[in-house]
């Protein structure tokens, strides 16, 4: 009988530990990224929805990371007409996905101890974010669910250019455009 259980308890470990391999999917497309990789800064100003002007002090960090993965780190300060300052400074890993040009963004570590995207609909309100490389243009991509049902959209554009990176955020509210700004990003020396 004990040694039944133990036959049984070993088979469920056993397949326990094969659905929690996460087999990584080797990326063609590193060596694309490679372009991308470096720290760069610029300004940028835009009309906020309400007819105001903020201008932005704009950094980020691509990085490789172990994996075919890489790290985006972006800081953005954001001045506002009345002399406010409002900063947030997110850090994301990504590591390729099943589908070409797709990286599933590796925000949290679930109970296998593999790291994997925010739930949108979970009670924090985190966001669903995930990058996709098209030719010269990495976006990065962030899904708000909000209270109600409604819905937030960022999307980050940053495309090589012969100065570094250019950078078009917008940013959608249920549909609605609600900002975009432009700007050129140049590489910081290292």
């Amino acid at each position: 009988m004990a040694r039944t259980w133990l036959v049984r308890l070993s088979m469920v470990l056993a397949c326990f530990s094969l659905l929690s391999c996460k087999v990584e999917p080797v990326s063609r497309l590193s060596g694309q990224l490679e372009p991308f990789y470096g720290k760069y800064t610029g300004t940028s100003e835009s009309p906020e929805g309400r007819g105001e002007v903020a201008d932005r002090d704009l950094t980020v960090s691509i990085q490789p990371l172990e994996k075919n993965g890489f790290s985006v780190n972006w800081t953005t300060v954001i001045h506002t007409a009345d002399g406010q300052k409002k900063k947030s400074a997110p850090s994301i890993d990504f590591y390729p996905s099943s589908r070409p040009g797709l990286f599933v963004s590796a925000m949290k570590t679930d109970v296998f101890g593999h790291t994997v995207p925010y739930d949108p609909i979970a009670k924090d309100g985190n966001p669903y974010v995930w990058a996709g490389l098209d030719d010269t243009t990495l976006t990065v991509s962030a899904l708000y669910i909000l209270d109600g049902g409604g819905y937030e959209v960022q999307v980050y554009k940053r495309s090589l250019n012969e100065s570094g990176l250019s950078l078009e955020f917008e940013r959608i509210k249920d549909g609605e455009p609600m900002t975009r700004i432009s700007a050129q990003l140049n590489p910081v020396p290292r």
